[in-house]
């Protein structure tokens, strides 16, 4: 039987992972459950936007009695957000797999309806149970459906104790990912010296680490030294650090909460706000777009600003409700326009000064006047190719660069990873 749960947490507490544990145990689940992260511009996630789903033999209403009751007790019913769905099929067919995986494919990307998960699940043959208004079964359908072309991996350390606080031997982190990196990722931000393995909160996560495999991961826990007790460990295949949410879109297709990748010219150069937010605008033949990059994605907004008129672009990111601001996650520059700066004319042993706009020049001195200037083509400082937000900024669906391999290099072969820019 496959079991599907989602939205059992709140930005208060609990983890639908620790719940998946405690199953995986209870159960004896053999293999890794799926953690998959659904489309994080959703506004009625709880905290990471992340369902569950495992495989489990025996017998089938005693496997729905142990999961809707653990669902029951642990879920955080109090929190207006947490809406828990269950989902369950037995002897599933490949037929409903697939349409589950169609219903997976919407909700990782865009904004997926219950109606439309009700339908799924009828079309599919599997059983759901609500809780609340029941928003949880988009996820815990879509976590059954969801194919893996490109697996990651995640093992989380759950605490005994569910202070807010974490505490790690930080030295051992640094050193675990100087050990393992490339092969696990998002470990550590070095620009700030942030550990980004630590989540925030009172929930019961003490640490997550995510790599390309299962020996990545187990590799990089066994590094790790824990200042306090840790109750379990569980590994999960997941959707994490795969660039599944991203859609090919033209600007006048998008919708709110779209999570898209767009292809335009520059149209308006960038602007910082206050803030320290940087936005420029993007163009297409459909329409124009605002595209921003926030504050937290730092060293980030330094590329952004070097964009000039005419750049030619893919920009990465989800859209935001109102008013369809694309949040970008990460930039591929496809080709530069030329730039250009302009001298002023030198007269009586100085240079000239504007005499208005589209007025041209005039000298302070003896009061002539030129009406255009030599212009000079300048040299660009950036290249062609992929630039990422830095760790710290990065969503979990977010395939960090190091993972492209070939395709992230810039035309003179330098990779423009994170690592590479700081």
């Amino acid at each position: 039987m496959l079991v599907g749960i989602d939205d059992t947490d709140s930005e208060k507490g609990m983890c639908t992972t620790y719940l998946a544990a405690l199953l995986c145990e209870e159960l004896g689940v053999s293999g890794y459950p799926k953690l998959i992260r659904l489309n994080p511009n959703i506004p009625y996630k709880t905290r990471g936007n992340g369902a569950i789903a495992f495989e489990v033999a025996g017998d089938a209403e005693k496997i729905k009695e142990t999961v809707l009751s653990a669902v029951e007790r642990y879920a955080q019913f109090r929190e207006k957000k947490t809406n828990p769905g269950v989902a369950f099929m037995d002897k599933p067919k490949k037929k409903g797999l697939d349409v589950l995986d169609e219903l997976y494919r919407g909700a990782v990307s865009r904004l997926v309806t219950i109606e439309e998960a009700d339908e799924a699940a009828r079309n599919a043959g599997a059983q759901v149970y609500k809780f609340k208004n029941g928003r949880g079964i988009i996820g815990a359908l879509s976590a059954i459906g969801a194919k893996l072309p490109d697996p990651t991996y995640e093992i989380i350390a759950y605490r005994s104790h569910k202070k807010k606080e974490k505490k790690i031997d930080r030295e051992s982190v640094f050193r675990m990912d100087d050990a393992t990196y490339p092969d696990t990722f998002n470990n550590v931000d070095r620009k700030t010296g942030r550990i980004l393995i630590l989540p925030h909160g009172y929930d019961p996560v003490f640490c997550g680490i995510r790599g390309n495999s299962v020996e990545a991961v187990k590799k990089a826990w066994s590094m790790i030294k824990p200042l306090e007790d840790i109750e379990r460990t569980q590994i999960f295949v997941s959707n994490q650090g795969t660039d599944a949410h991203l859609r090919k879109k033209r600007i006048g297709d998008v919708a709110p909460y779209d999570c898209a990748i767009i292809e335009g010219s520059v149209s308006r150069e960038p602007r910082t706000i206050k803030g320290g937010h940087v936005f420029f605008r993007l163009k297409d033949e459909t329409g124009g777009i605002d595209c921003g990059a926030y504050k937290p994605t730092g060293e980030f907004r330094d590329v952004v600003r070097k964009l000039r008129t005419g750049d030619v672009l893919q920009v990465c990111g989800g859209i935001s409700k109102h008013p369809g601001t694309l949040n970008i996650e990460k930039i591929r520059i496809l080709s530069l326009a030329r730039a250009y700066e302009k001298n002023a004319p030198v007269c009586c042993g100085r240079n000239m000064t504007s005499a208005g706009k589209e007025k041209g020049y005039k000298c302070r001195k003896c009061g002539k006047r030129i009406r255009s200037c030599e212009q000079k083509e300048v040299r660009r400082d950036l290249l062609p190719g992929f630039y990422e937000v830095p760790p710290r900024a990065k969503r979990h669906l977010s395939m960090p660069l190091v993972r492209m391999g070939p395709k992230a290099k810039s035309s003179n072969g330098r990779s423009w990873d994170t690592r590479s820019l700081s």
